[in-house]
């Protein structure tokens, strides 16, 4: 099974499009989501980004909902909380001594929706964004130390590297006969045994990349040059401008 949150190798739309425009492209979904606290603004809009994952990404809906389940199930904790606390006016319905607002309902729909579609938006940037471009654009383009645009490069590296050999150490741990057992005080025990190996795993990862850039004198000089570069296409301009123009529009039209 592939990881979900990491660069899936892919011929469509948005891969070809440099790192830049999709980051703009975030931004923009970023700034539409928090400029509307109803529920049917925020599902237009979520709806608007998981079409782009699935017409111009070419994601499966299965690999959309096995990257956002995680976030899934945090926002109906979310979402329950806001509907309880949130105080509202309209009356809905009663849920035994509990009263159920159409205000608050709405409120934690639209609170919910957004960090669903904020969480969807970063996993198709880093599904359709090779690391090695993003690293690349936020040099050439924004001009960005590449010591710190290098610490992206890491992070998009090592977080489904962290998966992986999370599923290695569940693996190992059940070809052991250490499988899963119930209890509060047995899935502490777990959670022990399992997190101990993949923090021991992280810390020494580290420690290896980091003494290869320093024997390679990474950082010895304010610049560096580059095998490949990364360069704006016509299709990735209409993209961004797609994106921009209703995104600036609508900005102006809440404001006046």
């Amino acid at each position: 099974m592939s990881i979900a949150f990491q660069y899936q190798e892919n011929k469509s739309f948005l891969h070809s499009v440099d790192p830049v425009t999709k980051l703009v492209w975030m931004a923009c979904v970023s700034i539409l989501v928090f400029l509307y606290e109803s529920a049917i603004p925020q599902l237009m809009i979520f709806l608007a980004v998981f079409l782009t994952a699935i017409i111009f990404a070419r994601l499966s809906f299965l690999f959309l909902i096995r990257g956002i389940w995680i976030m899934l199930l945090f926002g109906v904790g979310f979402f329950v909380l806001q509907v309880i606390l949130v105080p509202g006016e309209t009356l809905l319905f009663n849920v035994g001594f509990l009263n159920i607002y159409q205000e608050s309902l709405d409120f934690a729909l639209a609170i919910t929706g957004r960090l669903v579609t904020i969480f969807t938006t970063s996993l198709i940037f880093v599904a359709t964004s090779d690391p090695r471009d993003v690293v690349i654009s936020l040099t050439q383009k924004l001009k960005i130390p590449y010591k710190y645009a290098y610490s992206l490069f890491i992070a998009l590296r090592f977080v489904p590297t962290l998966e992986q050999e999370a599923k290695v150490i569940e693996s190992a741990q059940k070809i052991r006969g250490v499988g899963k057992q119930k209890g509060l005080r047995n899935k502490m025990e777990n959670l022990k045994r399992f997190t101990m190996p993949l923090l021991m795993g992280a810390v020494r990862r580290v420690r290896v990349t980091a003494n290869t850039m320093e024997a390679k004198g990474y950082g010895a000089f304010p610049d560096r040059t580059y095998i490949r570069k990364i360069s704006f296409s016509a299709k990735g301009i209409l993209f961004g401008i797609a994106w921009c123009g209703p995104t600036i529009y609508l900005i102006f039209n809440r404001l006046l």
